[in-house]
């Protein structure tokens, strides 16, 4: 075997919020040394960041185990590419971004290959699919964790880890905003009650799933409050026209995520599981948890799940502060209930917002995560 290319760095990142939270490191690794070449799969904010993308995995996101399924023949070949790429292009480390049913595999490819292999952002081992740990032990070099109490989890497990602070304290914006001149730029009225963020995810799958729920709510909700509004914010390779049954007496608002102001200006959020969830707790909007995948996906979740509640808030709280309308939970009539809660129950919502002020103060790291992670990933390249 021909020597490795030490300044040369594969980046797998499959979703769009692993494309944000790999493009600030991009940003850190390129400003520490810019001779660095690096490559692999991720979206469109890693190839403005400097990275040469070669397949944009961002708008093509699947989701559970059926859907995984449907999907094998396209992540079969993308996992040929890149095996291909380890073996011919020989990177310094093979760096991986979230996305575990993949990357998980692609690692255990770069190790045999004698290619370091760095994980940021952990599988969420601890909650469920617990025997993915055998695996991380013997594969990874080096996993960089976004929760404190994740570092003492997987050094119990003899995985060298290192707590780099959450990305997302970086990223975000969490200063308060002047609520009506926010909602004036999009043309909205400050009076209009209440203002809905409504979140159904950032893949196709996703949408098709909860937005017919979303919408049904939506017109349920304006029929005991006629001024509701309800705001969207997309990922960029979604449109409009991929949110179907919308009429022009549906007052929703289209706007280019992540949104984090608009977002704060909202009285109640309607959140997909996942990251949304966590960053909608940092903005201080109130929240119902909705999450609704295939009957045999559901069905498997619940048989390998070891915690209680699936939302990263719930987790982080330690109880169930945020309510999670799941599978054959998640419909129209409760979601408008549990939005009614929000709205009308003052200590209901009080609680919720103690909780995310907490959570806020457990996960913020004194510098910046993507420093670390450019830190951590230079030392592991140079060594």
């Amino acid at each position: 075997m021909s020597p490795v290319s030490p300044q040369s760095i594969l980046m797998v990142a499959g979703e769009a919020s692993g494309d944000m939270h790999g493009a600030k490191v991009i940003e850190a690794l390129l400003k520490k040394d810019k001779s660095l070449k690096i490559f692999g799969l991720g979206g469109p904010q890693m190839a403005r960041a400097g990275m040469d993308v070669r397949e944009d995995l961002t708008a093509k996101a699947i989701m559970g185990f059926a859907e995984v399924v449907r999907h094998l023949p396209a992540s079969l070949r993308r996992l040929r590419d890149c095996e291909a790429w380890l073996k011919n292009e020989k990177p310094g480390l093979l760096c991986l971004v979230d996305y575990p049913g993949f990357n998980l595999r692609l690692a255990e490819k770069a190790h045999r290959l004698g290619i370091p292999v760095c994980y940021y952002i952990a599988p969420k081992v601890w909650a469920w699919n617990e025997g993915r740990v055998r695996a991380m032990k013997r594969v990874l070099r080096k996993l960089l964790v976004i929760f404190p109490f994740e570092a003492a989890y997987f050094r119990k497990h003899r995985i060298p880890s290192v707590y780099v602070g959450n990305p997302l304290v970086e990223e975000m914006n969490l200063k308060p905003v002047n609520r009506k001149a926010v909602l004036e730029d999009l043309g909205l009225s400050y009076s209009r009650f209440p203002i809905v963020s409504a979140m159904p995810g950032s893949r196709k799958a996703e949408i098709k799933k909860l937005w017919p729920i979303f919408l049904k709510a939506a017109r349920i909700l304006r029929k005991d409050c006629p001024d509701a509004a309800f705001i969207v914010p997309k990922s960029s390779g979604l449109a409009p026209e991929d949110f179907h049954g919308l009429t022009p007496d549906d007052p929703f608002f289209f706007v280019e995520g992540p949104a984090y102001d608009l977002r704060k200006a909202c009285d109640v959020a309607w959140i997909k599981s996942g990251t949304s969830t966590l960053e909608t707790a940092l903005l201080k909007t109130p929240m119902v948890v909705v999450y609704k995948v295939a009957a045999v996906t559901g069905f498997l979740a619940k048989r390998f799940l070891r915690v209680k509640n699936v939302s990263l808030v719930n987790l982080l709280a330690g109880q169930t502060v945020v309510t999670e309308l799941l599978q054959e939970k998640a419909s129209p009539k409760r979601l408008v209930a549990e939005t009614h809660r929000l709205l009308d129950q003052k200590d209901f919502r009080n609680r919720q917002l103690r909780a995310f002020e907490e959570i806020k103060k457990s996960i913020v790291h004194p510098s910046k995560p993507s420093q670390n992670v450019a830190r951590e990933i230079l030392k592991l390249l140079k060594g």
